[in-house]
């Protein structure tokens, strides 16, 4: 290489369709040497540096499609979307295309990176940085538990209280399906509950989730004894979709102050706000 910058930049302006997380989960497994020596994210190449990617490393690519997003906020350096339920947020090793990260590129922003997690089924308010630039910073916020997320959801059974705080501990258990799942040694979480309307048995709630745990609200719901409509993973009953929806984001501490990003409520939960 001729000019200096971080190993994984000059990866991926290598390899400018691989994925982010393909190229981090390389150097984290010791896949690349420079001069000979292996070398992690973050350290700095220097002119003339040889940079050598073991070729059995699995690098994951995200191609550019042409899939129609819903934008819900756009500025220089973010966008945020309303992820449909059904949509992948990143490629995995069995579904390549029709992913969020591959949206993105197809609209052009090739250095896009999707800053939080949404399940497959989950819709919602989803954020990318569009640079790496702005991502630490941002990283940082969400790291710190910072970054405020309100959740819609919708439970079928009918629940005694109208606040409730849950933090059974999540880990991930591989004996187990699914594996992420209440675990006496899992990790420290903690969800917020609010009832915002009672329609019949179902129950529409407010989740805050304060950790960010994998399917955090999900196992929460479903340890407290009131699984999800639609979240059969988890012992809830069947419906024509998961009835989790990322309904707020708030950033603190911009420039221009708090930002607050709200994705309107899906027609599924209609009979919530029809009323």
């Amino acid at each position: 290489m001729e000019t200096p910058c971080r190993l994984e930049l000059f990866l991926l302006d290598c390899l400018p369709n691989a994925s982010r997380e393909s190229i981090r989960r390389a150097l984290a497994a010791g896949a690349c040497e420079v001069d000979s020596v292996v070398r992690p994210m973050g350290f700095r190449l220097t002119a003339g540096a040889v940079v050598c990617l073991d070729p059995g490393a699995r690098i994951t690519e995200v191609c550019p499609e042409s899939i129609p997003l819903s934008i819900l906020y756009e500025d220089g350096d973010l966008i945020a979307i309303n992820k449909p339920s059904g949509m992948l947020v990143h490629p995995t090793g069995r579904e390549r295309t029709g992913t969020v990260a591959n949206a993105l590129r197809g609209m052009g922003l090739l250095s896009a990176h999707i800053l939080h997690r949404l399940d497959r089924d989950t819709s919602g308010v989803l954020l990318a940085a569009k640079s790496l630039s702005r991502h630490s910073p941002l990283a940082r916020l969400f790291a710190s538990r910072e970054v405020e997320k309100r959740y819609l959801a919708v439970c079928a059974e009918p629940v005694p209280w109208e606040e409730k705080v849950l933090t059974f501990p999540i880990g991930r258990d591989p004996e187990r399906r699914p594996q992420w799942n209440v675990l006496a040694t899992g990790a420290a979480a903690e969800t917020r509950l609010r009832v915002l309307k009672r329609e019949g048995s179902a129950v529409l709630l407010e989740a805050e989730p304060v950790t960010g745990r994998t399917n955090q609200i999900r196992i929460h719901c479903a340890a407290a004894g009131h699984p999800l409509l639609g979240d059969t993973a988890y012992g809830g009953p069947s419906a024509t979709r998961l009835m989790l929806h990322a309904w707020t984001l708030t950033l603190p501490a911009l420039p221009g102050g708090a930002l607050t990003i709200t994705a309107p409520s899906p027609p599924e939960f209609a009979a919530f706000f029809s009323s």
